[in-house]
């Protein structure tokens, strides 16, 4: 059971990176073309804000996301690091803890959310306004996969992962 939920939050892992890098690069995109089509051609896209501001909330639910399975998510390190040992852990067993919280919330507002918005359309794009509620309770059962594939594995899994070295300052200058 351990290995599959480690499989599937690999393979999850993988599909939120490229889904990840595609929403940036449609937002970049998008909102290039919208500043182009203003002010180099005095035609502003209806359509472009709404798209930018989709990808956006798809981008940020699904990147806060990646940084729960990646343990990247927001942390005090200067002061866990100084704790001793199973200080640690329990702080971060309660901060794990939290953050499933957190994805519990998003998973549980944002169906109410999409249940809210069902009959509604975009302006610009015609597109359900629930498809963009969606990014809630998609990226709170991904928060949930990640935490407990993350608790799957050995040590815990709620550590944070090692901290790169910083090279050695030789003390000169520019």
């Amino acid at each position: 059971m351990k290995r599959k939920l480690r499989a599937l939050n690999r393979v999850l892992v993988t599909l939120e990176t490229y889904a990840v890098g595609v929403l940036l690069i449609a937002v970049c995109d998008v909102v290039l073309l919208q500043v182009l089509m203003r002010y180099l051609f005095a035609w502003p896209n209806p359509w472009s804000e709404e798209v930018s501001r989709f990808c956006f909330i798809w981008l940020s639910l699904l990147g806060a996301s990646l940084a729960v399975a990646r343990r990247t998510h927001f942390r005090f390190d200067q002061v866990t690091e100084r704790l001793p040992p199973r200080a640690r852990k329990a702080v971060e067993t309660s901060a794990a803890a939290v953050v499933l919280l957190f994805a519990f919330v998003l998973i549980g507002t944002g169906i109410a959310l999409m249940d809210l918005t069902m009959g509604e359309r975009s302006a610009a794009l015609n597109l359900p306004v629930a498809l963009v509620y969606a990014a809630a309770p998609v990226s709170g059962v991904l928060m949930a996969i990640h935490l407990l594939a993350g608790g799957a594995g050995e040590g815990g899994g709620t550590s944070a992962p090692p901290s790169p070295q910083q090279p050695a300052s030789t003390g000169e200058v520019g």
